[in-house]
C-alpha cells in the first residue's frame, strides 16, 4: 500500500518540483494549494487505511510531504525535520502527516457521534452528566473519548 501511494504521488511531486522553479513565478501560497489538491488529497482520502499503518510506514509517507515542502519553500535538503515542520505550519498551515491523520480521525468520529443512534446518544449523554458534577481523576475510555471529541466539536457536546 505504501508503494502504491508513493507511486501515485511521484508524478505529482515532479509537477510541484517543476512549477516551484523561479521561472514559473508561482508564490508559496499557490504552490501550497497545489500540494494540498494534488498530494494532500491522496493522503486525506486514504486516511482510514493510513491510520492502520505502522510508524515506519507513516514516516515514509511523511518523506513525500517533506520533499514537496522543500521544493515549495526552496529549503535545502539537509534542513532538519523539526525546523521544516515549523516552517510548513507557519507558512503553509500544513500539519505533519501523523497529526493530519489524527485530526481526520477525530472529525470522522465526531461526525459519527453527531449522527448516531438516539439510544447511544442518550447513553453517552447520561454517562457524561454523571461526571460533570465532580472532579474526574481517572477517566474511563468512553468518557475520555467523548470529552476529547466534544472539546474539538462543540456542537457534539449538546447531545
Amino acid at each position: 500500500m505504501v508503494k502504491d501511494i508513493k507511486k501515485r504521488c511521484k508524478s505529482r511531486l515532479n509537477l510541484i518540483k517543476i512549477l516551484s522553479n523561479k521561472k514559473w513565478g508561482l508564490n508559496t501560497y499557490t504552490l501550497g494549494n497545489l500540494y494540498k489538491s494534488l498530494i494532500g488529497s491522496i493522503f486525506d482520502y486514504s486516511f482510514p487505511c493510513l491510520n492502520l499503518f505502522s510508524e515506519s510506514n507513516i514516516k515514509r509517507i511523511q518523506a513525500i510531504q517533506n520533499s514537496a515542502v522543500r521544493f515549495i519553500l526552496k529549503l535545502k535538503y539537509d534542513t532538519p525535520s523539526d525546523i521544516l515542520h515549523n516552517e510548513v505550519f507557519d507558512k503553509l498551515k500544513l500539519l505533519k502527516v501523523s497529526n493530519r491523520l489524527f485530526e481526520l480521525a477525530e472529525r470522522y468520529v465526531g461526525e459519527g457521534l453527531s449522527h448516531s443512534v438516539p439510544l447511544v446518544t442518550r447513553l453517552v449523554e447520561e454517562y457524561t452528566k454523571g461526571f460533570e458534577s465532580r472532579f474526574i481523576e481517572y477517566l474511563t475510555p468512553l468518557c475520555n473519548c467523548y470529552l476529547t471529541i466534544s472539546s474539538h466539536f462543540p456542537e457534539t457536546s449538546t447531545l
